[in-house]
């Protein structure tokens, strides 16, 4: 099993996806060059942020088409994972169509898995109940739990409180203050913390016990079924 993996940001996603992966599907080899793909690997590179990432998926589906016609074991999958912000899945995948309908393209031998982070990466690392703390020290944070208590409430469906952020500052915002109430750091240079088996437990547990998080519980879905 070969997948062929774009994700949206050149930092969170680089680290965090490697990590994860490693843990929940260890028979998947990264592979540092596209070609390089042989059975049970994986190829991840950054799109660059939208909208370049939709041209690098233009490109991908190129890249696989030739590798496939060429290599014993080509990629099974093309995964895309890609913040929906204030958009979502069927934008996506239709956006995705459009293209390659333009382009004349198609994807021989391989499937398309659009993997979508409603509403970006730290709204799933939001989930985790046990970093929560719900007697804060912070007025900055206690603001952010009197706007929308993320440790009851399924942290895909908050806004912003805050005019000038959109919906995936403030979740970032939100998330960094909940990282200082226990003492934690977490940056997009930073991401030690939610790479962690540990952490990744959580996320899983919040999913699989209230039904929250469900593009995360996508992913990790199609992750754990790979074999």
């Amino acid at each position: 099993m070969n997948l062929y993996v774009i994700v949206e940001g050149d930092k969170t996603e680089l680290n965090v996806y490697p990590a994860w992966i490693a843990l929940l599907a260890p028979h998947l080899n990264r592979v540092r060059d596209a070609w390089d793909v042989t059975e049970n690997s994986y190829y991840l590179f950054s799109g660059g942020g939208i909208p370049h990432i939709f041209s690098h998926i233009q490109n991908a589906i190129a890249d696989i088409n030739n590798i496939n016609a060429e290599k014993e074991h080509g990629y099974d999958y093309l995964v895309i994972c890609l913040d929906t912000e204030e958009s979502c899945r069927q934008t996506i995948e239709k956006r995705i169509s459009d293209d390659m309908k333009a382009n004349k393209q198609t994807l021989k031998n391989t499937e398309i898995v659009v993997c979508e982070q409603q509403v970006c990466m730290e709204t799933w690392f939001l989930g985790n109940r046990i970093v929560f703390k719900d007697n804060p020290q912070s007025e900055a944070y206690r603001r952010c739990i009197q706007f929308f208590d993320v440790s009851r409430e399924n942290p895909e469906l908050m806004g912003s409180d805050e005019a000038e952020l959109n919906r995936a500052h403030y979740h970032h915002k939100y998330l960094r203050e909940m990282f200082k109430e226990r003492h934690m750091t977490y940056s997009k240079n930073n991401t030690k913390e939610v790479e962690s088996e540990s952490y990744l437990k959580q996320l899983i547990s919040r999913y699989e016990e209230t039904g929250h998080l469900a593009t995360f519980g996508n992913w990790f879905k199609f992750i754990s079924s790979l074999k």
